[in-house]
């Protein structure tokens, strides 16, 4: 016999739409339901200058009672994705946050209190960044440029029984040292083509994500003044000082003395962790075939295959 019914109905009478094809039910452990991509810009105006805050959000909410929604075919009480991304516009009116971390707390904290349903929600928020405009050497009032790929991110969930947990992150931060980097002394076996070398150029695309050792859900906290603080040890980690630089053994162990570094100027980053695809710029050697000296200064550019390096400093 079979399992589909067709889809007529018969002398008036509606025929139950079939809505399952299963003949067993099995556990379903782990479930959720969100919005993603939600963009977002709010444009703060004062009398003498504009502020401007450009966010992609996912949000993401838990209940194990929406169960039923994917094994009971009942979607009562269900907050529907369209309400959570129209949550995201609402939020974005009423929140004074400076910082994708605050508006993602905002965010989970009202669909916490306002749907008793929910056991937990989670929200992150990706920041576009974009910097003043400088015309004449002066930071134009409401002229703004867009800067990239590096972006922002923080997540916050809220848990109601568990509590309030934020992470930041900063993505996409590309930098490049034309010199003061080496790499040797490495395993070399039949497998080794690299040849060693005390002079080459270094580069990766870093991401660097942390978490907090205090509390900072009460509203106050300086989410964009300790970003500022990590990001320039970061940067002084890699680069070393504006004169004469610092040399790189490896990529290894400039990740870590920079983790290094974020943890003793950043009292309240719990641990960090740092991620750092290489980015290659490769000698043009062939220079000699075409008459032309290499001299350290022609690279050919590129990141495949990419080296993966990663590294987590913490406090304990």
């Amino acid at each position: 016999m079979s399992r589909i019914a067709p889809a007529v109905e018969d002398e008036g009478t509606k025929l139950p739409k079939l809505t399952k094809l299963r003949i067993k039910d099995f556990p379903l452990p782990i479930h959720s339901h969100g919005k993603a991509k939600v963009r977002v810009m709010k444009v703060v105006r004062t009398e003498a200058t504009h502020f401007c805050y450009e966010y992609s959000v996912d949000t993401t909410l838990f209940s194990p009672t929406y169960e039923r929604v994917f094994t009971k075919d009942d979607n009562s009480e269900l907050v529907a994705t369209d309400t959570q991304k129209n949550t995201v516009y609402v939020i974005a009116k009423r929140t004074k946050a400076d910082s994708p971390e605050q508006f993602a707390i905002d965010l989970v904290k009202h669909f916490i209190s306002e749907y008793e349903i929910l056991t937990g929600a989670q929200a992150v928020v990706r920041q576009v960044i974009w910097e003043r405009a400088v015309v004449d050497g002066n930071e134009h009032d409401h002229g703004w440029i867009k800067k990239g790929p590096e972006t922002n991110v923080a997540i916050a969930k809220l848990d109601r029984e568990g509590g309030l947990s934020v992470t930041s992150k900063l993505s996409a931060l590309t930098i490049f040292k034309s010199t003061q980097s080496g790499f040797a002394d490495y395993l070399q076996d039949k497998y080794t083509l690299l040849p060693p070398c005390d002079e080459r150029c270094l580069s990766t695309e870093m991401d660097a994500t942390w978490t907090y050792s205090c509390d900072v859900g009460g509203g106050e906290y300086d989410f964009a003044g300790l970003r500022k603080t990590v990001v320039a040890n970061l940067v002084k980690g890699i680069f070393g000082p504006s004169k004469g630089g610092v040399f790189s053994v490896s990529l290894q162990a400039t990740i870590y003395d920079a983790g290094c570094l974020v943890l003793t100027e950043s009292e309240d980053v719990k641990d960090i962790k740092i991620e750092t695809p290489n980015k290659h710029y490769l000698p043009f050697r062939q220079l000699a075939n075409l008459g032309e000296t290499f001299e350290d200064d022609i690279f050919i550019p590129t990141d495949e295959p990419s080296g993966t390096i990663q590294c987590v400093v913490t406090r304990e």
